[in-house]
């Protein structure tokens, strides 16, 4: 597999959130497995072309994957690893993981004098009208992959959206990047929510 990451394929892993948090491949790419929705997912997670090798922990998951995306997916799929970060790790290879920031230390930091940090929302601009927190800057999932090189790589980014799972995969897709210091915020916005932490309500974008 090493080898045909280098080759420039793409890994997908499709585990939860919490699995790719406390271990993954370096440069892998996070889209959360979903049976409905795992092509759109992938699509809007990264571009056009390049071929994808897909990792699971679970034999099923990746023969439903497989099966979901024959007819769909824009980017060839080279094969399916099932338990390969633990292979990976037997083999001697690095393993990377994803910081994670709860709601309650992101609104300390958000308060604390003097801290630099880039909060980046990553749910549509229709949902941001629902309530979103003050400063946060907005780059929907499907633009995060275009967007990268226009971010600051010396700033700690932190990544939102409603669950954890879109924000796992821009996390995923700044790891990728190059970017050192990416955290995600598991339970989302959800979670800001539940803490009836201040939000404020942007304008409604115009329709195009």
């Amino acid at each position: 597999m090493k080898s045909v990451l280098e080759a420039g394929a793409l890994l997908i892993d499709l585990r939860p959130y919490e699995e790719f948090a406390s271990s993954h491949i370096p440069g892998s790419i996070h889209v959360v497995f979903s049976r409905k929705s795992l092509p759109e997912r992938i699509a809007t997670a990264i571009p056009p072309g390049p071929p994808i090798v897909l990792l699971s922990g679970e034999a099923g998951v990746a023969e439903a994957a497989t099966e979901a995306l024959q007819k769909t997916l824009r980017n060839p799929l080279l094969g399916t690893v099932v338990g390969g970060i633990e292979t990976w790790g037997r083999a001697g290879f690095p393993s990377a993981t994803l910081s994670q920031v709860p709601v309650a230390a992101l609104r300390q930091r958000l308060n604390a004098p003097h801290d630099e940090l880039m909060l980046i929302d990553v749910r549509e601009p229709f949902e941001r009208t629902l309530g979103c927190i003050d400063g946060s800057c907005s780059i929907p999932l499907g633009e995060v992959w275009r967007r990268a090189t226009a971010l600051d790589p010396h700033r700690d980014i932190i990544l939102i959206c409603e669950e954890g799972i879109r924000s796992s995969a821009a996390a995923s897709i700044l790891l990728h990047h190059g970017f050192p210091r990416v955290a995600n915020v598991p339970g989302g916005m959800g979670n800001w929510f539940k803490a009836d932490y201040p939000t404020i309500r942007p304008p409604i974008p115009p329709k195009s």
